[in-house]
């Protein structure tokens, strides 16, 4: 079922929103500007068109290093046209907050999990089932073969979004700092942080946690106060995050397997002309490949490595009992799925036997 978000956001987020976004053309807090050095002559050229970049993560960490070198690659396709600025950990405001930032073309791309969709359509949520891929290189893979695409680009571009690229971001394990984790068992009575998405919060109770929605950039603080036991997610995102510094055991289960979308305002991508809109679809591509292929696997063996160092204890499981606990919830959420959500499941698990 469609939901129009962005009418429902203009309701009740107008003024937030617009306050968050305002600064937006500006120099981003801390000079984050994602040009690269050998441009800052052409950085300073009002008629080059300002990319604003607004994500969640924080300014460190492989996917701020990833983000530096997606403007670099839309500085260069675009011969200097454009430049991209940097607005890392919710500066120009939340998902909610963005992504109507993208709707009016105040801010003009962004980079979030697929099952955020969901929030414009419901068939993106086949994207929060638990065990969809074997790893995150299968998944990308499927998303970016041309029956998927087609399909998912289509709903997006009705939405009011165009997407230039998908990221691999690997497969959420559990990280806590209670205990080893072996079976679903020792899980029992642990909170553990999910994205605010029914289908994840009902994965990991079914695992046998208390899931705890919680935003990401109050992990931290949630681990120190003790809102939460530990979270699930890869082992590059804890270190640049520091979850590692508060939580020692890592449990490879492997559970959700999510890709990212990166995608731009299809307002302000209209506006483009003909030239800058290839440049834009370009970097997008090349970013795909840098990204998947050298930037991701290159940080999940530094990211794995670090958090040996640091003492993080990691533990081998066996997945199997993991799966079996969490089938309820794939089996409920088929039973109740929308044509839409069935259609696109199917095409998924066809499509990613070819991966």
């Amino acid at each position: 079922m469609k939901k129009n978000l962005i009418s429902m956001l203009l309701i009740t987020t107008m003024a937030l929103s617009l306050a968050a976004c305002g600064g937006g053309s500006s120099a981003p807090a801390g000079g984050s500007s994602a040009a690269a050095s050998k441009g800052a002559a052409a950085s300073n050229d009002a008629s080059q068109i300002v990319v604003k970049y607004s994500v969640t993560y924080p300014s460190t960490g492989t996917q701020a290093d990833g983000a530096l070198k997606l403007g670099e690659l839309i500085e260069e396709c675009s011969d200097g046209r454009m430049k991209m600025e940097f607005y890392p950990s919710s500066q120009l405001g939340d998902k909610t907050a963005t992504f109507e930032g993208l709707g009016n073309g105040t801010i003009e791309m962004t980079e979030c999990a697929a099952t955020d969709l969901s929030a414009f359509n419901d068939m993106w949520s086949v994207f929060s089932l638990p065990y969809l891929w074997e790893d995150g290189k299968q998944a990308c893979a499927t998303v970016m073969d041309p029956a998927v695409r087609e399909m998912l680009e289509a709903d997006a571009e009705a939405n009011g979004f165009i997407i230039i690229a998908w990221t691999d971001i690997g497969s959420r394990s559990i990280l806590n700092q209670k205990k080893t984790v072996n079976t679903p068992a020792d899980l029992s009575g642990m909170k553990l942080r999910c994205m605010q998405d029914p289908i994840l919060a009902d994965s990991t109770n079914a695992l046998g946690a208390i899931a705890t929605p919680l935003g990401a950039s109050e992990i931290y603080t949630g681990l120190q106060q003790g809102t939460i036991d530990g979270l699930d997610h890869t082992p590059s995102v804890v270190v640049a995050n520091g979850w590692q510094e508060l939580a020692k055991y890592f449990s490879l289960t492997e559970h959700f397997t999510i890709p990212d979308p990166v995608f731009v305002s299809k307002v302000w991508f209209d506006s483009l002309s003909a030239e800058n809109q290839e440049a834009v679809l370009e970097a997008g591509k090349r970013f795909s490949d840098v990204w998947n292929n050298e930037i991701w696997p290159e940080a999940t063996e530094a990211g794995m490595k670090e958090m040996k160092e640091q003492g993080v204890e990691i533990t081998e499981v066996d997945k199997e009992y993991f799966k079996a606990a969490v089938q309820p919830v794939v089996d409920k959420f088929l039973a109740g799925a929308s044509d839409e959500q069935k259609a696109l499941y199917e095409l998924l698990l066809k499509t990613r036997e070819n991966y």
